[in-house]
């Protein structure tokens, strides 16, 4: 959720800064300069792009994580209801023919 709220904070500036950049380079009956103004426009325009990409990546990285925490933790509960469903059966239904043998000792002939 951080990283999606720091992208949509991010989408607002730079639209801000392209539009800026836009209406610097499309001025009617005005010459195009390459000033200080200018060069800090594009640049500011590309480091916010570069951000916006990054943190877009960074999400999709969570995002894939996520999943595969989700998948992970759904394989571990099967698996334990499979082994709790194990016990119940040993415990239930096998205790039962188990208490009828004779013990160990008695099998060796020790008693």
């Amino acid at each position: 959720m951080l990283l999606e709220r720091s992208i949509m904070a991010k989408e607002g500036p730079l639209k801000v800064a392209q539009t800026r950049l836009e209406c610097r380079t499309w001025r009617p009956n005005v010459e195009l300069c390459r000033d200080i103004p200018q060069f800090k426009l594009v640049n500011e325009v590309f480091t916010i792009d570069d951000t916006l990409q990054t943190l877009k990546l960074r999400l999709r990285e969570t995002q894939n994580m996520l999943q595969l925490l989700v998948m992970t933790k759904c394989q571990l509960e099967h698996e334990l209801a499979i082994k709790a469903n194990t016990l119940c059966i040993d415990k239930e239904k096998c205790m039962g023919m188990r208490k009828t043998f004779p013990c160990t000792p008695r099998l060796v002939g020790h008693t």
